[in-house]
């Protein structure tokens, strides 16, 4: 039975709550109970022990990942890949312990990175390539001489012929360990491009351009900066998958290849029987003849001494003795060392039998100095000739067979033999191949055989050398099949998805930012043509094709057409949800809402502090009645000039019901310096918005449209109102599932709705609330005059209300400008200089008021307003506020006759105070309320 712990909790009405959940067994349970110690202290060690899983996991990453590490690694795998043939190709015997130790440190070296791996790299264990550098790594112990040895050695007495077929599995084994371990190269090469990529990343800059050339840099600078951003791409789930498949199914493909194609092919010795093993059974048949009495010794000795000097070894230097002959030296192995072997006890008696007499070796090389047939035996040096006719003495122990016999390398020879060998076993198994008689029964050769040994060296030698070009080829093959076998499906597919991907996660991370991705790629199809262009101008046989032959312009493919699409999609998702809308966007494309296809429109706002601006169309219901269809032309020319300046100026335009605009600047996050620069460019984008609407060449042809000029008489003529205030509102989604508005929502908006209505009272087009106001620098205050300190609707404290003198009818219109038509490029490059210039302003040398007062059309408009009737004005204002009106009065009316036109602050309390009957009421604090709607009359 399992054990259940009994928890119990006391509910509100003293009742208890028994849950009998199963509880795992820990080690420190006793009888079912947990103290609260023993609970802590196994929660401690759960916790040591996921925090050293972590470590190891961290400090695994970092050892498989380290360069040096991985350049070591590669040295290493280089070395088990030529190691070996460099052994056969350079080396002697004697050398073979040191590779061997080479060898070992290799298997410990491999099998700690795969260690390593398995720990430091989540995709690694039990993968295709965990699995290749396994079976890469148990192919390592055949470079041990050690195996090589018994998987090679050809010596024994169970027939050469049977020997070579049984050491054919063993070398087609070596040759697939072989390739097997060149397989480990692919690594190397995602290791090289890791490599490439990273320092690419390092070597990147930022480009810095100033305004002034911001929107003419147009070339190499953005050639680069895109190279750079292509750079940077990370690699998505599908390209780590579709390049791991496509590289497995690569060396799966090649490795087949060279495994099956050899076995498909029939080995050279099968075409026809081999003159030595033929030779090997003439002579042993002649010497048993001679041995039996049925034969001669002349017969025996003309029989060995011709299979010697058939496979002369010495002609295997210098070459045949006669041109256009063959001879022994067109072949890799030679003859070196002639012997019996059999029973110990009689071996001695046969070895002195199957002596050869010196003056018949004398004869026979005498004979062949002057041979002149097409093959020529040659002849050998005077040492060999003695040792030939000597006794065969020579003892060899093999495998536990006694050999007696000669050794025609025996002694140094100079220019013939640098290094003697004694018996076969000085060189290695892989070396020597040897052959006896086959033509006797297994009896027979056990008692005595004649045994001749074959210098392998050239031929391993030769294989070797071979061995490590094809292993270069094969790396070659296998490293360009896999680049190209995944360059066509990277460069169509992959890249183009890895770039969409990039640019949908830059647009949940800032949806705002699609705009730039606009321009970013309009500059990289221009800079691809204007290359293009210049290349084809400079080709003298291009510019003949593109003369003769017209060809259709190359359809687009289907992934180019997506990316557009995600980029012309991000564009209308910021213009659509704009500053507001960020949210939405980023918390349905991220996090729990990018794993569900469904869209949660309805999320929680968030508060933020901002400047809210309300701006109003005056005269608006008249401008659609007489307009009507062509009210939207009309409310989109104002609002043209409304956008542009206020995203010039860092804000946002919220949204547009008719004859309103929401605008925000937003200062949640910002440092008080940006804070305050924030509020000065508001105060500055509503001037110069009014600038720009009076002095529009666009919007001054509705002054001379009749049905206007007929409603609106004498103030025929587009205006606009401002009201600002500063506070906080909460962002977020405004509607249903059926419909949303990205909107703010906020008692401070409803402020600055009432501040921009007070604007009809106090007869200005631009009201500013003391929020704002005191946010802004004292140089930039000054500019704004204090007119009033009132209480508007959704505000319980009184506020000042602040206005910047401006007489826009002082404004000439400009002159029309000449009919452009507009082109992308064009139209990038002011985008570019207008993006530049609002950079500018955020440098902390630039002061907005500075800018504000150096403004051409703000000196002009504030030009009738001098330093007189400002302080006459703030006179007046003082005593109206302290509640002497009478003689406020005095210096209201003074103000409005110095500037000599109609002042609107000064009329709009003038007006209030004759309201009032010319007296203060009696509980008057300096607070006009204006949420009277008398007031507004």
């Amino acid at each position: 039975m399992k054990r259940t712990s009994q928890v119990s909790s006391t509910t509100s009405n003293g009742g208890t709550v028994h849950d009998a959940s199963p509880v795992r067994p820990t080690p420190t349970m006793n009888s079912g109970f947990v103290s609260s110690g023993e609970a802590l202290s196994y929660t401690m060690s759960q916790s040591h022990r996921g925090m050293w899983k972590r470590l190891v996991k961290k400090v695994a990453a970092w050892v498989v990942d380290n360069k040096l590490f991985v350049a070591f690694g590669i040295i290493l795998t280089v070395w088990a890949l030529c190691g070996d043939d460099l052994r056969l190709l350079l080396t002697h015997r004697t050398a073979d312990p040191a590779f061997d130790a080479m060898v070992i440190f290799c298997i410990v070296f491999f099998s700690f990175e795969a260690v390593v791996s398995c720990f430091g790299k989540d995709d690694y264990f039990m993968s295709f390539f965990f699995a290749l550098d396994l079976v890469s790594l148990v192919t390592l112990v055949l470079d041990l001489t050690v195996v090589a040895e018994a998987m090679f050695d050809s010596d024994g007495g169970d027939g050469g012929t049977n020997q070579a077929r049984s050491s054919k599995t063993a070398r087609a084994g070596a040759r697939v360990g072989r390739v097997v371990r060149v397989l480990r190269l692919i690594r190397i090469v995602k290791l090289f491009k890791a490599f490439q990529t990273t320092k690419k990343r390092q070597d990147k800059a930022p480009i810095r351009t100033s305004a002034g050339e911001a929107f003419d840099n147009w070339g190499q600078e953005e050639e680069e900066a895109n190279e750079r951003k292509e750079g940077e791409l990370r690699e998505s789930l599908v390209g780590k998958k579709l390049s791991g498949r496509t590289t497995q199914r690569t060396i799966v493909l090649v490795l087949i290849m060279l495994i099956v194609v050899p076995l498909l092919s029939t080995e050279t010795f099968s075409q026809t029987p081999a003159a030595a093993e033929y030779g090997a059974d003439e002579v042993s048949q002649a010497y048993h003849m001679m041995r039996g009495g049925n034969g001669t010794r002349e017969a025996y000795e003309s029989m060995i001494l011709k299979y010697i000097y058939y496979h002369n070894w010495f002609l295997g230097s210098v070459g045949c003795p006669r041109s256009g002959a063959a001879c022994s030296f067109l072949q890799y192995s030679q003859l070196f060392w002639v012997g019996v072997t059999g029973e110990a006890e009689t071996l001695s008696s046969y070895a002195e039998s199957a002596r050869v007499d010196p003056a018949v070796v004398a004869q026979w090389n005498a004979m062949a100095a002057e041979q002149d047939d097409m093959y020529n035996f040659g002849t050998m040096p005077e040492q060999v000739v003695e040792m030939l006719g000597s006794p065969w003495d020579t003892s060899c122990d093999m495998r536990g067979f006694p050999y007696l016999g000669i050794s025609l390398l025996a002694e140094p020879i100079d220019g013939r033999v640098s290094r003697p060998i004694r018996c076969p076993s000085d060189l290695r198994s892989t070396e020597y191949e040897m052959f006896f008689a086959r033509l006797a029964t297994e009896d027979s050769l056990k008692e005595v055989c004649l045994t001749f040994f074959f210098d392998l060296r050239p031929y391993t030698r030769e294989e070797a050398s071979f061995n490590i070009i094809k292993t270069c080829f094969v790396c070659v093959v296998l490293c360009t099949a896999s680049l190209l076998f995944s360059r066509d499906a990277n460069e169509l597919v992959l890249q183009p998805v890895e770039q969409m991907i990039t640019k949908v996660e830059a647009i949940r991370d800032n949806p705002l930012v699609a705009m730039k991705m606009a321009d970013d790629e309009f500059t990289r199809e221009e800079w691809k043509r204007m290359k293009t262009e210049r290349y084809l101008s400079s080709n003298s046989i291009c510019q003949y094709y593109r003369r003769f032959c017209s060809h259709a312009q190359p359809e687009m493919l289907e992934t180019v057409i997506l990316e557009k699409t995600i980029i012309k999609l991000g564009s209308l998702l910021a213009l659509g949800f704009g500053e507001a809308g960020t949210n939405i966007v980023s918390s349905n494309m991220s996090g729990a809402g990018a794993a569900t296809s469904g869209v949660n429109a309805m999320i929680e706002g968030s508060r933020v502090d901002c400047v809210v601006g309300n701006l109003r169309i005056r005269n608006f219901s008249i401008a659609t009645e007489v307009l009507q269809a062509k009210v939207m032309t009309f409310v989109n020319q104002v609002a043209e000039i409304v956008h542009g300046i206020v995203d010039q100026f860092s804000g946002a335009v919220n949204k547009n019901s008719g004859e309103t605009f929401l605008v925000i600047w937003r200062t949640t996050g910002c440092e008080a310096e940006h804070v305050t620069k924030m509020a000065e460019m508001s105060v500055f984008a509503l001037a110069r918005i009014l600038a720009a609407v009076h002095a529009s060449p666009v919007l001054a042809a509705y002054r001379q449209h009749p049905g206007l000029q007929q409603r609106l008489r004498s103030n025929c003529r587009v205006d606009l109102t401002f009201g600002l205030h500063a506070g906080w509102a909460i962002e977020g989604a405004v509607g249903s599932e059926f419909k949303i508005d990205a909107s703010y929502l906020s008692p401070n908006v409803s402020v600055a709705e009432g501040v921009e209505r007070a604007t009809q009272i106090y007869g200005v087009s631009l009201l500013i609330a003391e929020s704002v106001v005191q946010i802004c620098t004292k140089m930039m205050a000054n500019k704004c005059r204090c007119i009033d300190r009132v209480k508007v609707a959704g505000s319980d404290m009184p506020m000042k209300l602040y206005t910047i003198d401006m007489d826009l009818l002082s404004l000439s219109v400009e002159a029309p400008a000449c009919p452009r038509l507009w082109n992308p490029r064009q139209r990038f490059k002011v985008r570019q200089f207008l993006e530049a210039e609002k950079a500018e302003r955020w440098h902390d040398e630039v002061h907005i008021a500075d800018v504000f007062e150096s403004n051409t059309d703000v000196r002009l408009i504030r030009q009738r307003y001098t330093l007189k009737f400002v302080h006459t004005f703030n006179m007046g204002y003082q005593n109206y506020a302290q509640g002497e009106w009478n003689v406020a009065r005095g210096f209201l009316l003074r103000a409005r006759e110095l500037v000599g036109i109609s002042e609107g602050p000064s009329t709009a309390l003038l007006h209030f105070m004759e309201g009032q009957g010319g007296r203060p009421p009696k509980d008057w604090a300096n607070v006009r309320d204006l949420c009277n709607g008398a007031c507004l009359g």
